[in-house]
């Protein structure tokens, strides 16, 4: 600055005075003399350090922007329906937040380009919403770091898509260290509204490096609230919530999903799902099926398969302080026997941690252990037999669902 004359010796003996002075004021306000040391030894004033009660104070937002926001299960809801595209859910719900919130910024790879990135998602939305669409460079960690930095910034709601979840490792600092961390670590104060989109892609033949399901990571990691549709209906109901609350949200979705056909509201689409309600898609007594995503409709033709009575949950809301214990545990007590139904790899599988939440809240009421279905342990490869091997779908839960009947000690 000097060689370039923006400031001079004055100047810059004069910034320095003004930082020592800063620094001085500030340790003032910390510091005291210690009472029980020798002269000149100091301490942070007692009265400064924070209660160890705090310490898992924060670590979310309690929820309160949602008080009087209008929640309607889709029995419950009274609008005129049409049948669509789960992937026109998408891309409608994201298109009326933006209309009606000028602070949601979109960023991603192609998220401007291809007619709504590689999916659709963003569709129409580059056109309609100049400058509010970001097309990145293929650089997680930057641009998860720069949706970190506009939501601790106040002014924005950034929704990032990682066009697969395994790219989340690129970004592991800003998505795990910073953002999942920053509320808890600012003293509970500091909102962090965003929402990370991302697509399971497994069966769809894209390799090792592009399919994993990221929930079981988020799941284990500080912060992150997540949340999973398997209709139209209830994705446009999650992420509504998604964009309404302060915490930073794992919204995950799946390419077989995309192309289904389900109920989409015509005009409505306002609503939101009951914040941390799970949906029971099937009642039965023999056991409780927990799942998510497009494993819920596998789940459903595996239990028709096996002839066995069993109650079918579609958790919705993944995280620990999210999820509808209430639900969960009403079922268990009823069937005393839990199936955790998933697609990706045993090793960093979402069963494991929640088959150890449940039995050791409802361990009373089982009747035998936490029956689980996961893939292998090696993450799908790009050839398509192996791919196959690698995952679960129907067939593999009613393997599971007969491991179940065994247990019955009824065959």
């Amino acid at each position: 600055m000097t060689r370039l004359g923006l400031i001079d010796e004055a100047g810059v003996a004069a910034v320095r005075s003004q930082a020592v002075e800063a620094m001085g004021l500030a340790v003032s306000e910390l510091v005291e003399q210690d009472p029980a040391a020798k002269r000149g030894v100091r301490r942070i004033r007692p009265g400064l350090w924070p209660d160890p009660a705090f310490v898992d104070v924060g670590i979310r937002g309690d929820l309160s922007e949602l008080a009087g926001a209008r929640s309607v299960e889709r029995k419950d809801f009274t609008g005129a329906l049409k049948p669509g595209k789960f992937i026109d859910a998408v891309w409608r719900v994201m298109d009326r937040r933006m209309g009606e919130d000028s602070r949601i910024v979109v960023l991603g790879e192609d998220v401007h380009r291809l007619n709504g990135g590689t999916n659709g998602a963003t569709k129409g939305l580059a056109k309609k919403y100049p400058g509010r669409v970001l097309g990145t460079p293929i650089s997680e960690n930057a641009f998860a770091g720069l949706g970190g930095g506009l939501a601790l910034d106040g002014r924005f709601r950034p929704v990032v898509e990682f066009m697969y979840p395994d790219f989340m490792w690129v970004a592991a600092d800003q998505v795990f260290n910073q953002i999942g961390k920053a509320r808890h670590m600012f003293g509970g104060r500091n909102p962090v509204p965003l929402v990370l989109r991302t697509k399971v892609a497994m069966g769809s033949g894209y390799g090792s490096q592009h399919l994993m399901d990221p929930v079981g990571i988020f799941a284990t990691s500080p912060g992150w609230r997540i949340m999973a549709a398997s209709t139209p209906y209830d994705y446009v109901g999650l992420m509504n919530a998604a964009l309404a609350i302060e915490d930073p949200v794992l919204m995950v979705e799946h390419v077989d999903l995309y192309g289904s056909e389900g109920e989409i509201p015509v005009d409505d689409l306002d609503y939101q799902i009951p914040f941390g309600r799970a949906a029971v898609r099937r009642s039965g007594n023999d056991v409780t099926v927990l799942t998510y995503l497009s494993m819920v409709s596998h789940a459903a033709d595996a239990i028709e398969q096996t002839g066995i009575d069993a109650e079918l949950i579609d958790l919705r809301f993944l995280d620990r302080a999210s999820l509808d214990w209430q639900t969960v545990g009403d079922s268990v007590k009823k069937t005393n026997a839990v199936l955790i139904v998933e697609q990706g790899a045993v090793g960093t599988s979402y069963g494991g941690w929640l088959a150890d939440e449940i039995q050791r809240r409802f361990f009373d009421w089982l009747d035998q252990p936490v029956q689980r279905v996961t893939g292998g342990e090696a993450s799908p490869s790009i050839s398509r037999v192996l791919e196959r091997a690698a995952i679960a779908r129907a067939e593999e839960v009613v393997a599971g669902l007969e491991r179940v009947r065994e247990g019955f000690g009824r065959i």
